[in-house]
Parts: C-alpha cells; sequence; structure tokens
C-alpha cells in the first residue's frame, strides 16, 4: 500500500476539508490551492442562477412584510446598477479579506478663488502617481484593462471625466495584498464589476506598496457604455462590491486556513482600534433593553460556540482596561453606547501618534505629541517647523501637517480647504503659526449679504457690493475690496448648498429678510461647530537656510521681538529647539557683521531700522535679477499707485511678492489677499499709510494696498 492510501475511504473517495471556495479537497492544513485567474465570460453563467433565486427570496421577504415597506422597497430596488449583486454570494468565513472604501464625487464648477473638477482630478491623478507609491519604492504607474497609462494618457483620461456629472473613487485593500498581482488583481475586478453593472466601464487603476497594506485605487467613470449617467445601486457600493473583491483575491490565493483565521481573531482581540467583534457587541447590546452583554457558556456547549464565548471574554476583557466596558455580574458586561465610535477615534490617534515618531527622526523618542481636529483646536497659536506634509485620507483628499513647536512638543494639524491659501501652502521645513478661527452659526457676512439684499430688492450682488465696498468702508491693511466681497462670496456659495439661500445663477442671490434668523435655527452642530485651524506661512525655508540670506527673514523678526541669542537651549530641548538657537546666534553675529547689530555690555542689540534697511536690500538684490525682463523697479511711497500687467510671483527673503509691470519699469508688491491670483491680468492699485504698524515686519511692507482690475471694472460699466 502506498504512503496516499490512507487519504482514501472504502470506495476510492478521497477524503479531506471541503473547501466550497476552491471547489477542491484540501489534504493538508498547510496545503492552499490556488486556481488562478478565471476563464472570461464564466462569472455571469456561474452566477445567473443565484441571482434568480435571489431575486425570489427578495420578493417573497416584501411580500410578507419583511425589511422595507413595498412603496419604499421599489423605490428602493430600481435605483441604480448592480443592486442584486450584493445578495450573489453565500457568507463564508473562508474567502479572503478585503476593505473597500468607496466614494462618489460629484462635478461642480469652478468658482471664484476654487479650481473646478479638473484641477482637483489632476492633483488626484499626480497623488496616486507620485514617487515613492510603486512596488520597491519607484513611482506609481496606472493601468487600466489592457495596458499601462503614462502621465500625459492618464490627465487626458481626467480630460474625459471632467464632462462627467459625477465619477467614482474606490480603494481595494486585500488583506494579503502582499501576495498579490495588484495589477491582475484589479483588472479581473473590473472585469467582473462589468459582469455585475452590465456596462463595460472607464476606468484607471494604481497600486500603492508604500503602507503596510499595499492597496489599489479605482478611479471610475460616471458614464456607461452607451453614454449616460453610470449609477451604481448603494447595496452594490456598500456590499456587493465587496463580496466581489473577496471573490476575486480568494480566486487568486485560494481559501483562508483555519490557522489564518484563528491568528487574525487572536490579533483583534487585543487592538486598540475597532474590530468586527466590537461591532457585533454593540449590536447586541442595542438589541437589549439593559444594554448589556453576555459572555455566559451556551446551553449546547459546541466547540465553536464556546470558542466564541471566549473570544468575547477576551475582548470584553482588553476593553475594560481601555475602560471602555465594565463587568456588571459574573460574565454579564456593560458596554457604551458610543462604543463604535469611540474606538473608532482610538484607532485613528493611535495612527497618527505611530505617523509622529516614524517621521520625527531625529527628534527624542519620548517628544509630547498633540493632535488637533476642529473639535478640539489649540487654545493659543502655535509656531513651528513643519516636519511632514502628507494625506490623511486618500479617498476624500484630506492632507495634514506635522509641526515641531517652539514649546517642544509635536502637533498633528489637519487641513480643511480653508485653511491654507492657494499659492502660500506650507513645505516640508516651512515655518508656520497656527491658529484657531472659532466658527459662528451667524456670521457677520451673513448680516452683511442680507443688509445689501434688502436695499436691492432680495438680490445680493457681489459687482454692487465690491462698489459699495471701494467708496463707503475702510478695510484692513492688505484687504481690498475684491478681497473683502470674496469672503462674501465664498459664504454665499455654502449657504446656497445648503438651502439656505437661492443661487440665481448668473453670480447673484435671492436671500429672503428672515434670512439670520433661519440660519441660526438650520445650522447643523455637527458641521458648523468648532473652529478651523488657519496656517500663517512666514517662511518657505528652513532656520538654517535663513542664516546668510541678504533681507528680512524670520529669524530676524524673532530678534526684534527681544530674544536674546546667546540664551542657551532648555535642558530636554528637542531638535527643532536646538537648530533654532544655533540660527539665531549665527543669524545675530550675520547682521553685526553687517553692522546693523552691536554688543553692549555683554548683550546683543539691533540699531534702529534695520528691518527696513533689510528689506531695502532684498529689493535691491530683486532689481538686479529681474531689470532685464521688465525694466526698472519702482519703490511706491503712500498715496502713489501704478496701472499694470501682474507677472508673476517673486519669492523674497520677507516673503512672496507680485510683479506689476508697466511699460519699462515694474513694482514689488507684497502679496496680499487675492492680489496673487491675477497673474496675467491688467490691474490699478494705490498704496496708503499702514493704520498700526508691526515692529516686526519693515515699514514699506506694512501700507495698505487697494486694487481691482480693468477687466471686471469693465464688465460693471457695460452692465449698467
Amino acid at each position: 500500500m502506498s504512503t496516499d492510501e490512507g487519504s482514501f475511504g472504502a470506495k476510492g473517495k478521497r477524503v479531506g476539508l471541503w473547501d466550497s471556495a476552491a471547489r477542491t479537497i484540501m489534504e493538508a492544513p498547510a496545503f492552499r490551492v490556488r486556481l488562478g485567474i478565471a476563464r472570461p465570460g464564466t462569472g455571469p453563467a456561474r452566477t445567473a442562477p443565484i441571482r434568480k433565486l435571489a431575486g425570489r427570496i427578495k420578493a417573497m421577504v416584501r411580500q410578507h412584510g419583511g425589511g422595507l415597506g413595498k412603496a419604499s422597497a421599489r423605490r428602493y430596488s430600481t435605483i441604480g446598477r448592480g443592486g442584486h449583486a450584493a445578495a450573489q454570494f453565500s457568507v463564508r468565513s473562508y474567502r479572503q479579506r478585503v476593505t473597500v472604501k468607496a466614494r462618489v464625487v460629484r462635478h461642480k464648477g469652478g468658482t471664484a478663488g476654487k479650481a473646478g473638477p479638473g484641477a482637483a482630478l489632476r492633483k488626484h491623478v499626480s497623488y496616486l502617481e507620485r514617487d515613492g507609491a510603486g512596488e520597491g519604492g519607484e513611482r506609481g504607474i496606472a493601468f487600466n484593462a489592457q495596458e499601462d497609462v503614462t502621465h500625459p494618457e492618464a490627465i487626458a483620461f481626467t480630460k474625459e471625466m471632467e464632462a462627467d456629472r459625477h465619477h467614482f473613487r474606490f480603494i481595494v485593500s486585500p488583506e494579503a495584498g502582499e501576495a498579490l498581482d495588484l495589477k491582475a488583481y484589479a483588472q479581473e475586478l473590473v472585469g467582473a464589476m462589468e459582469a455585475d453593472l452590465g456596462t463595460k466601464l472607464q476606468w484607471l487603476g494604481v497600486a500603492h506598496y508604500n503602507t503596510d497594506n499595499p492597496h489599489v485605487h479605482l478611479l471610475v467613470r460616471g458614464r456607461d457604455e452607451g453614454g449616460g449617467d453610470l449609477v451604481m445601486h448603494r447595496e452594490y457600493i456598500s456590499h456587493g462590491l465587496r463580496a466581489q473583491a473577496m471573490e476575486v483575491a480568494t480566486r487568486h490565493l485560494g481559501a483562508r486556513l483555519d490557522v489564518d483565521i484563528e491568528r487574525a481573531a487572536r490579533r483583534d482581540l487585543r487592538a486598540d482600534r475597532l474590530t468586527a467583534l466590537d461591532v457585533s457587541l454593540a449590536q447586541e447590546a442595542a438589541l437589549r433593553s439593559d444594554g448589556l452583554v453576555s459572555a455566559l457558556r451556551a446551553v449546547n456547549g459546541a466547540l465553536a460556540s464556546e470558542r466564541a464565548r471566549v473570544h468575547k471574554l477576551a475582548r470584553l476583557a482588553h476593553l475594560e482596561s481601555l475602560g471602555l466596558a465594565q463587568e456588571h455580574a459574573p460574565g454579564v458586561w456593560r458596554v457604551p453606547s458610543d462604543l463604535v465610535s469611540r474606538l473608532r477615534a482610538l484607532g485613528q490617534r493611535g495612527d497618527i501618534v505611530k505617523l509622529i515618531h516614524e517621521r520625527a527622526r531625529g527628534s527624542e523618542p519620548a517628544i509630547a505629541t498633540v493632535i488637533f481636529s476642529k473639535e478640539s483646536p489649540p487654545r493659543q497659536a502655535v509656531t513651528g517647523r513643519v516636519f511632514d506634509r502628507g494625506v490623511s485620507d486618500e479617498l476624500y483628499d484630506r492632507r495634514y501637517l506635522l509641526v515641531e513647536a517652539l514649546d517642544g512638543k509635536a502637533y498633528y494639524v489637519p487641513l480643511s480647504e480653508y485653511s491654507e491659501s492657494a499659492g502660500y501652502e506650507a513645505q516640508i521645513g516651512s515655518i508656520v503659526t497656527i491658529t484657531p478661527v472659532m466658527k459662528q452659526a451667524v456670521r457677520a457676512a451673513d448680516r452683511n449679504m442680507a443688509r445689501m439684499a434688502r436695499a436691492q430688492g432680495g438680490i445680493y450682488d457681489p459687482a454692487a457690493h465690491t462698489q459699495w465696498a471701494e467708496a463707503q468702508i475702510r478695510l484692513p491693511p492688505g484687504v481690498s475690496a475684491s478681497d473683502y466681497v470674496h469672503s462674501h462670496v465664498k459664504r454665499a456659495q455654502a449657504l446656497a448648498s445648503r438651502g439656505l439661500i437661492e443661487a440665481l445663477g448668473d453670480g447673484r442671490y435671492r436671500i429672503a429678510n428672515d434670512f439670520p434668523e433661519r440660519a441660526a435655527q438650520m445650522m447643523l452642530p455637527a458641521r458648523d461647530s468648532g473652529a478651523i485651524l488657519k496656517v500663517e506661512r512666514h517662511s518657505l525655508l528652513g532656520v538654517d537656510r535663513q542664516v546668510h540670506l541678504n533681507g528680512v527673514t524670520w529669524l530676524d523678526q524673532e530678534l526684534s521681538r527681544g530674544i536674546d541669542p546667546n540664551q542657551p537651549s532648555r535642558v530636554g530641548a528637542t531638535r527643532f529647539e536646538r537648530q533654532l538657537a544655533l540660527a539665531l546666534r549665527q543669524r545675530a553675529a550675520r547682521l553685526r557683521g553687517l553692522d546693523l547689530a552691536y554688543e553692549e555690555h555683554g548683550q546683543w542689540r539691533a540699531r534702529a531700522g534695520f528691518l527696513d534697511q533689510l528689506y531695502e536690500r532684498e529689493l535691491t538684490d530683486a532689481a538686479h535679477r529681474l531689470q532685464a525682463r521688465h525694466g526698472e523697479l519702482v519703490r511706491l511711497q503712500a498715496g502713489q499707485g501704478i496701472r499694470g500687467r501682474v507677472e508673476g510671483l517673486e519669492q523674497l527673503p520677507s516673503g512672496p511678492h507680485v510683479i506689476v509691470a508697466e511699460a519699462d519699469r515694474f513694482v514689488l508688491i507684497r502679496a496680499q489677499g487675492t492680489l496673487a491670483a491675477q497673474v496675467g491680468k491688467t490691474v490699478e492699485l494705490s498704496l496708503g499709510r499702514a493704520r498700526t504698524l508691526k515692529p516686526t515686519l519693515p515699514a514699506a511692507s506694512q501700507l495698505t494696498l487697494r486694487y481691482r482690475t480693468l477687466e471686471l471694472a469693465r464688465i460693471r460699466q457695460l452692465g449698467r
């Protein structure tokens, strides 16, 4: 008898563990069958009988009053493609686990100060194809169903998407992604999606290997093969696509073994994040009137039930150590009603702390960390150096900054679309100040728009508001009438999207008389509470690169505040604090060499007007660089102005400046408000006296700026 004889029964039939996913017999627990990629065209034929059966079961459930009501069920089941797909797969624990995140992005036209969908799509694709995201640390490579796609081809694909009403973004992350050929996996998955949805898809994929869990990004156009809007059923987006992704992964890798399932379950028992077991605990507590969870021994004493009970006890004990569970009686526990949200927040916090310590290379491992959010903003402004900038949510393009501050702490700063102005974004090494701006239910802009609308028959007209602002009110230094009205227009767009005011389509808005009262009642507490974190960039360069600059640097501004450059660093100072102390000493010595500072009784002293002299030096250097292109540099004084074309931005030590050229002369104006966004346009600007001089800035850079674009002025005249 051969050595294999023991694996056959009396009639010669092979005995072993039957795996329904792999359709084979697994003779040993360590043996794993990989069937490879399924032949094309077999998917619909295999699932057609299941779809018919699932349809009959759903009809019977609706007929007997189960689930949704009849009218709701009919409405729910007919919206979008793929509604049947979630029911075609049986629930099996041996399938490969896959996480799928989905987002439907609706396209809106660009507005003043905000780009349209095309710019956002191109930015997203460039991020997906960034260096280091691909396999082996290479650049991410886009692909479709047939071949790899070059970057110009990917950008051309996004331009085609601009005409769609919407598009889809998916992140597919298999648990065993490192063992998969993600490109082949994504291509087969999209083929299965096409069978589920009944239409060909136009899509783009990029595989990312730069995280602990390799994953695939999919961009899918919002059009079907007939040119109509592609609408996916919400059940398919929520459940069907994930089930299909698990089926495809199982065909590639084979079913999970018992040892794999047990290892994953034990790993989840002590995880400081949300797990599937936590969701079931929360559901069990919600179904009981007393809100308790029972971990008592089952009556039947089955092995599977006993294993599940042991897992539940271990998880509840760990939740108790986290303060998220309390034993009410032997074997009976009480969990908070918000267990899921608290564990999700705990997991996010753990990820952020891990990220901070990974990125803060060179700093002490014990550096204190502070995590900001709009619900827990800083109580006062925080100044420091940016040591990392990245994306916290690839699906929604949410970004963050990591700031090593002057107080020796590391801060996580989530960014919103209002945190930074276009062209003034902070980079790694930049010196920034983070300031909280608290939100209010009814803002001053709301009252201003309501007042302007009442004066014009209930219509708010930004053009009329700009003319009134230019003639009637005095604005803060650096704020033009266009800047002032632009902030009102952004607020009007947000209010119109919530239905509080009506957008008329020509840039104007209809505002009811009782608008402020209705706005105060309809503001959503979760959305309109908290604060906006504003980022003010002081310098694009790090402190070590500012030491020898011939101009006004952030180090000079700190010295002008009275900081002693000879003061030693505190005990336990972080890397940034030590670098800053060294840079201040070197900058102080540099200023003494320029005769802009001196020593008196062992104390460093700056000469009067040293900032103005440094500012003159940087303007002189800029004039030498730019005179070949723009002619002679003109220094405007208070009460003077110029009419010219905005040629671009020039980065000076004191910050970005706008180049406004006229004939053979030009001026350099500190980039304020939306003036930097007028590149290529003709403007008319004038300078007024500064209201309050700040001792940390040159006097010439604090003059009040007023400007207007001449194209806008002509349009208003034609419209009268």
